[in-house]
């Protein structure tokens, strides 16, 4: 431990003269500026405790007096200099601490300038509680970077490689399949050509009981819209087809009459056979009214 100097007389009367000019040179200054020696704060420390000494040593010989009073006053000022220094150089100090910190982002000339004239602290010329206070403050800056997402703020949440990449449509000739480069005609690889994308046609989904509507309105493309999957949906030779026409039983009671061939209007009920040509019969099978029936 290194042991501290004891000031008297004359040295503290210097160290008194110094914390004045001190204050009035870094009110000037937003950043810390040096220390007329290392440990300033320790011999203003001892500045304050001889002219307590002396006080006591006063007010027991003398009482209150013209003396006391002046100490008194010569006490207040020092201790308001320091309390007023001490605000100036903490201001600095942390000044200095963001300067320092958040003037790293690799964006724009004029912060480049600024971190490049941003002078390193002598912390030979420093207070070490000083010092300490410095890197407590320069923790926090880092711990508030973290809460306010500083990187994502100026350097944004995507990178290079969650951008979208530029490409050329295909059958485009590109400048850069003349040159022998690699790289292509600009230094950097020619952009990828499009692959042509078949589109794939999806038939539109249809509820059973549209298909059936739209077979009865339109009984001349009911084929097209009978699934394939359905087994009663194609009549072949063993359902007695004559001429063109299929017999059919009624399963179910139809709800609307149907026209025969003359264009007369038949009422159909459930159990009755009926002859009717095949784009009909068909339709009704597929609605689920009727069912082809063989001949014997």
């Amino acid at each position: 431990m290194v042991e501290q100097e004891i000031l008297q007389g004359p040295q503290l009367e210097a160290v008194e003269a110094q914390l004045h000019a001190l204050l009035r040179s870094q009110a000037k200054h937003a950043l810390p500026v040096d220390l007329p020696r290392p440990d300033f704060w320790h011999v203003c420390s001892q500045l304050l405790q001889s002219i307590e000494l002396e006080l006591a040593e006063i007010n027991r010989a003398e009482g209150f007096s013209p003396r006391t009073q002046t100490l008194t006053r010569r006490q207040a000022n020092l201790r308001r200099a320091i309390a007023d220094l001490t605000r100036h150089r903490l201001n600095a100090f942390v000044n200095h601490a963001a300067l320092a910190n958040l003037a790293s982002t690799p964006f724009g000339d004029a912060v480049a300038e600024a971190n490049t004239n941003l002078a390193p602290v002598d912390w030979q010329r420093q207070d070490g509680a000083e010092r300490a206070f410095h890197v407590g403050v320069s923790e926090l800056i880092e711990q508030y970077k973290r809460n306010v997402s500083w990187n994502g703020l100026q350097r944004g949440v995507l990178n290079a490689d969650m951008l979208p990449q530029p490409t050329t449509p295909a059958g485009n000739a590109q400048l850069d399949e003349f040159v022998d480069s690699p790289d292509g005609l600009t230094g950097q690889r020619p952009p990828e050509i499009e692959q042509d994308v078949a589109e794939v046609w999806e038939d539109p989904d249809f509820d059973e009981e549209d298909r059936i509507s739209m077979m009865e309105e339109y009984p001349e493309v009911s084929e097209s819209l009978i699934s394939d999957d359905e087994p009663d949906a194609s009549v072949d030779s063993n359902m007695g087809q004559t001429g063109g026409m299929i017999r059919l039983r009624i399963l179910k009671d139809l709800p609307e009459p149907i026209l025969d061939e003359s264009g007369e209007e038949i009422e159909l009920l459930e159990g009755d056979s009926f002859n009717c040509i095949s784009v009909v019969a068909e339709t009704l099978i597929a609605a689920g009214w009727a069912e082809a029936v063989t001949l014997e």
